[in-house]
């Protein structure tokens, strides 16, 4: 499943490496989430040229942001897996052969999750090099029970904060209830995840299926600090309830530590020099026995 929005540039590569997969058995939904460039026509020609990819959007044409697009992408497809790719990433060729080879051999595991590929060098003139980051450092090329891998990741732990490589059962994504729709641009797939993770076992791979495109135009590089840090504070009061809920210590404890970081982060920009270091010890002091901030 693909949402796009304003993808005119890439959009045609990324449905590309769908058609270009060796598992030939699959269905791909273009979401328009209100687009007003070229990437509207581009899109309906795409599927006008395959008829295994359907392109849909939503009443009056409007924008909806990623949580509902994502959930009205899923919503018209029938296929066992979901996979999701963005309008500007690739992915390679294997990647749906073997996710769902490894989701048929482990029957209990809710969903497989690959290594990030920060791609730079798509663009001749970048100044970075290519990164292959694990997504849990903690757990490579295993199954991991619930919850050590919502421990490790982020916010709660210190794995990297993109989740974009994923196959997840049907089944497990219906039980969780999809993505949460009050993200608009940002931190909807960490709501994903992490009602996962909390719940189910899952395979973190340290293989690289997706090429995760870095430009100045994507929505994560036009999220400012001040914004980045107010989703944060929103997606960690959604999680309080989940985490309430569940009644794990170590997961209540690492949730803490998560506010506690989030608030460092928020006044070390605000407060004098000479006073930072006070603060900062301040916010580190153990709060094991306090209710959930």
């Amino acid at each position: 499943m693909l949402i796009f929005l304003n993808e005119e540039r890439f959009l045609e590569e990324a449905v590309r490496s769908v058609r270009d997969q060796t598992l030939t058995d699959w269905e791909l939904v273009l979401v328009d989430d209100g687009s007003t460039d070229r990437s509207t026509t581009i899109a309906r020609d795409l599927a006008a040229q395959d008829n295994r990819i359907r392109y849909i959007d939503h009443p009056g044409h409007e924008n909806r942001g990623t949580g509902v697009s994502r959930n009205f992408g899923v919503a018209h497809t029938t296929a066992p897996y979901i996979a999701f790719i963005d309008g500007d990433d690739v992915w390679m060729p294997g990647k749906l052969t073997e996710q769902v080879e490894l989701l048929e051999s482990m029957p209990d595991v809710a969903m497989v999750s690959g290594a990030i590929h920060y791609w730079y060098s798509w663009d001749p003139a970048a100044a970075r090099a290519d990164t292959v980051n694990l997504i849990l450092e903690v757990a490579a090329d295993r199954r991991v029970d619930p919850p050590d891998a919502a421990l490790a990741a982020y916010p709660l732990g210190r794995g990297d904060y993109a989740y974009v490589d994923l196959l997840i059962r049907r089944t497990v994504f219906e039980a969780v209830g999809g993505f949460e729709e009050r993200f608009r641009g940002i931190c909807e797939d960490l709501s994903l995840y992490f009602k996962i993770l909390l719940r189910h076992p899952v395979y973190i791979s340290s293989r690289s299926w997706l090429l995760y495109r870095q430009h100045g135009a994507s929505c994560w590089a036009q999220t400012g600090r001040t914004e980045y840090l107010r989703v944060q504070r929103v997606f960690l009061d959604w999680l309080k309830d989940d985490v309430e809920r569940l009644g794990d210590a170590r997961v209540s404890a690492a949730f803490r530590r998560a506010r506690r970081r989030l608030s460092w982060q928020r006044l070390k920009d605000r407060i004098p020099d000479r006073y930072k270091d006070p603060v900062k010890r301040l916010l580190r002091r153990p709060l094991a026995n306090s209710p959930l901030p």
